[in-house]
């Protein structure tokens, strides 16, 4: 009966040992990095987010596109994100 509880035991922790070192999805990232600049942007009147799409290029960088309009205007912003664990800084290309 030990045996079994210490077996389930160790399941549990490698489960979650493995689940912890999984790190956040390339769409969860999307939108924390969405809602980042939408919250720097907000005092830029009349420019809205339409879309983000973001892609990973290798353990710590990504890019997307950014499409933003303006109600009759829409263009397409290129952004580079790079994470550090639960840490992210972007930019958009000028």
């Amino acid at each position: 009966m030990k045996q079994k509880w210490f077996l389930r035991r160790c399941f549990l922790v490698c489960l979650v040992m493995a689940l912890a070192g999984c790190g956040m999805s390339t769409k969860e990232l999307a939108k924390q990095v969405q809602a980042d600049i939408e919250k720097n942007w907000s005092g830029d009147a009349g420019l809205t987010i339409k879309d983000f799409t973001l892609i990973k290029k290798s353990k710590t960088e990504y890019r997307g596109i950014l499409t933003v309009t303006d109600g009759e205007d829409t263009e397409n912003l290129t952004v580079n994100v790079t994470m550090d664990g639960d840490s992210f800084m972007w930019e958009i290309e000028s």
